[in-house]
């Protein structure tokens, strides 16, 4: 299971780059405003 590394709510096993960003904008639309030039994937997904 993948989480969001800011919240840590699960994400599923693949998350898709749309449900990436439509996480990051719906539940952390502060930090997506100054990390604009990072894509979801590496502002969201925890290292494996």
């Amino acid at each position: 299971m993948i989480q969001c590394k800011i919240c840590g709510t699960p994400l599923g096993k693949e998350p898709t780059s749309q449900q990436l960003d439509e996480h990051w904008k719906k539940q952390h639309e502060w930090h997506w405003k100054i990390n604009q030039d990072k894509t979801p994937e590496e502002a969201l997904l925890k290292k494996k």
